[in-house]
């Protein structure tokens, strides 16, 4: 297998003409999940030989071929078989779910997958910060250790392009510490699984977790780090406009809205960091608050303000997505000093109105308060021996990266004093 990097568009469309079967990969290089997905790349180009080429395309390079293939979401995947697409799919994918399709894009069957362990010592579900540092500590204590995670090793890590707080380094981007945390902890001998968590189980001195896929795990002991999910709108047009304009992820996204007006909805610190990363893009930036009481950071505040490109309203609430083209167009905005609806026209739209913890599958265990967070002694531990909560997800006063992998670090020796 080759990997062919940045072919013209002329290029990409000659092996199309040609009949080729191979894997486009469109990515950026300042996209943390194409980033993560590149060393899976790597290792499957080592595994399947001279089989299947693997074609990589800059976005920033080839704009116009972007467009032309309709991609709104990177890293966007191709499986093309004889000059047609045979399927897409956007976003990461891990490992093994990428090799058996390209095995079935070749007309093979996918391999057959050693099944895991169904039996540790500690099971961590989420592989954000807080969970791969949990099992750092767990592995270097010798601990039997099972992650399990959804999407990306890194969890929001791998969508923040640069992290200017982290202990000791001015500058560190988010992908590459996630990266780097994930292969510390995979050299250690951690267990990763990608599997959705359905349930949370307590039979006794054994704790089960039970996947959406049927998979089930059993363990003494088990960390909670599945962190929040970026929260709605709930606005008309918001849902079906997702991918196509309305977005969660700037570092992922931002190339799209090159010279165009965006919107960010927020008035919080992940609002106008990534307004001025998105300025760096687009044309211009419109921030929306709710009120007059903006809650980012002061240094962050000056920053917004001394930037030309970004404008801050006040007073502003969404109130629907205005759609043309199958593709966001702008807001039809409240202004609540005058009462009036304004339109105001912009080709992406970006929330960050806050979070919600993901606890949906261990509710019942009265382990979480009235607003679905983890609530936690400070060795990490809950009402539940042996089920313990890092990150994000817990009811805390700050939610940054260095506290998560601090929360990570104590649950997982809180983990090993109970099960010793």
């Amino acid at each position: 297998m080759a990997i062919i990097v940045n072919p013209t568009a002329a290029e990409f469309k000659q092996m199309l003409a040609e009949k080729k079967t191979f894997l486009a990969d469109f990515y950026a290089t300042w996209c943390g999940p194409c980033k993560m997905l590149s060393y899976v790349l790597e290792d499957i180009a080592k595994e399947m030989g001279e089989r299947i080429d693997i074609v990589k395309i800059d976005i920033d390079r080839e704009p116009e071929l972007t467009e032309e293939m309709d991609i709104t979401i990177i890293p966007g995947l191709f499986f093309i078989k004889n000059g047609e697409v045979a399927s897409r799919y956007a976003g990461f994918l891990p490992k093994e779910r990428l090799q058996a399709r390209l095995e079935k894009l070749l007309g093979n069957e996918p391999p057959v997958e050693q099944a895991p362990d169904r039996s540790y010592d500690l099971i961590i579900i989420g592989g954000g910060a807080a969970g791969l540092t949990a099992a750092v500590y767990a592995r270097r204590a010798g601990l039997k250790t099972l992650v399990l995670e959804s999407f990306a090793p890194g969890g929001k890590l791998i969508k923040t392009f640069e992290i200017e707080n982290w202990p000791g380094i001015k500058n560190v981007n988010g992908s590459q510490l996630a990266y780097d945390i994930y292969e510390q902890a995979m050299a250690l001998g951690t267990t990763y699984l990608y599997e959705k968590v359905a349930a949370l189980e307590i039979e006794g001195a054994e704790r089960r977790v039970r996947c959406a896929s049927g998979a089930e795990f059993t363990a003494p002991a088990v960390i909670i780090a599945t962190g929040t999910v970026e929260r709605l709108l709930n606005i008309p047009g918001e849902q079906e406009m997702i991918g196509r304009g309305i977005s969660f992820c700037a570092v992922c996204d931002a190339a799209f809205y090159r010279n165009k007006h965006v919107i960010i909805v927020g008035a919080g610190n992940a609002a106008f960091e990534e307004s001025l990363y998105l300025a760096e893009f687009a044309s211009k930036v419109t921030i929306l608050a709710r009120r007059d009481v903006i809650s980012a950071e002061q240094i962050t505040q000056d920053k917004v303000t001394a930037n030309p490109k970004i404008e801050v309203l006040t007073w502003r609430v969404p109130q629907e997505v205005i759609i043309e083209n199958n593709r966001v167009a702008g807001l039809k905005v409240l202004n609540k000093q005058t009462g009036a609806s304004e339109t105001m026209l912009a080709k992406g739209v970006f929330p960050y109105i806050g979070a919600d913890p993901v606890t949906d599958f261990c509710r019942d265990l009265g382990i979480t308060n009235d607003k679905g967070y983890l609530v936690v002694k400070s060795d990490m531990s809950t009402a539940v021996p042996g089920v313990y909560g890092a990150g994000d997800v817990c009811d805390k006063v700050l939610r940054q990266v260095v506290t998560a992998t601090n929360d990570g670090a104590i649950a997982a020796q809180s983990a090993l004093k109970y099960l010793r």
